[in-house]
């Protein structure tokens, strides 16, 4: 759930809609679509055309997505996200 949220949040600060970040990342909107509604968990791969679409790093998108489950209660005691 947190890495969906960190991806929705930086499409959001770039002003890019899921269908633009399937195409401009070459990640089927699909994937996308179902990565966003917790169906489908992105491989390394997903994230990185995802962070590069972003013009992000791929840690930048996990960093985020570390916060947000820190925030939201995602972490169990290992620090690990769920």
């Amino acid at each position: 759930m947190a890495l969906a949220k960190a991806i929705e949040s930086y499409g959001a600060e770039a002003g890019i809609r899921n269908p633009a970040l399937a195409e401009k990342s070459g990640v089927p909107l699909s994937t996308l679509r179902k990565i966003l509604k917790l169906r489908s968990v992105a491989d390394f791969e997903q994230m990185r055309k995802l962070a590069d679409a972003l013009g992000i790093k791929v840690s930048d998108l996990v960093s985020r997505a570390e916060s947000i489950a820190a925030r939201t209660g995602l972490e169990d005691k290992e620090g690990d996200i769920h």
